[in-house]
């Protein structure tokens, strides 16, 4: 068994952040871009991840390698979530005032680095929830592709989906909701996994890498 740990990144690490990211959904979605595309992507994420304060980056790291990431961050008054930018959606009329608002984006693992257990999956996934559940009633807000989806509901978390899909970083890609209550179950059954208490890296770490 790989020897995976798991790290809480600083904004720093924001470009190793959005490479693995675009690299693994060139690789699971095999969209061919060009690298001068790639390079006009992956600026435009990372410009839009900075205005992004407050946010906590987990990564799982093996042999000094990204092989899995996920980023939730709370909404902060008058901010735009991704999934406002990107659906007609209208966060506001699905919370209630004063609802602590929470948005999980840049969720990648590495392909075939997780295929049996889902370890990484669902210690990423319990990480980043934790965040969110330390006010109660905090709802969360994502897009995910339909067989992320599929498997997100299978361990227990009711994603409500709020839009239609549509084409985003390679993928059918739908606007979803996690209610608090919706994913107790499985904080419930996997917050404490290995990992689930992670260093914080703050300064420059040379070795960081993209996955394998």
């Amino acid at each position: 068994m790989k020897k995976i740990t798991y790290l809480q990144l600083s904004s720093f690490f924001i470009p190793e952040l959005i490479s693995f990211v675009l690299t693994e959904n060139e690789l699971h979605h095999g969209k061919g871009n060009v690298f001068t595309e790639m390079e006009a992507e992956k600026a435009a994420l990372c410009d839009e991840e900075a205005q992004y304060h407050n946010s906590h980056i987990f990564a799982a790291m093996f042999q000094k390698r990204i092989c899995g990431s996920i980023r939730i961050f709370k909404r902060k008054a008058f901010q735009q979530l991704p999934t406002e930018k990107l659906y007609p959606v209208d966060l506001t009329a699905i919370t209630e005032a004063g609802q602590p608002v929470y948005h999980i984006g840049r969720f990648a693992i590495a392909k075939g680095c997780d295929e049996k257990s889902f370890r990484i999956f669902k210690t990423l996934m319990a990480l980043a929830l934790n965040v969110a559940d330390k006010e109660p009633t905090g709802t969360v807000f994502a897009e995910c592709d339909l067989k992320l989806l599929r498997t997100i509901r299978l361990l227990g978390i009711e994603a409500e989906a709020i839009g239609e899909p549509m084409l985003y970083l390679g993928s059918e890609t739908v606007p979803v909701q996690l209610p608090w209550a919706g994913y107790q179950t499985f904080l419930n059954r996997y917050r404490n996994l290995p990992g689930y208490k992670v260093p914080f890296l703050r300064q420059e770490f040379s070795d960081l890498n993209l996955s394998p």
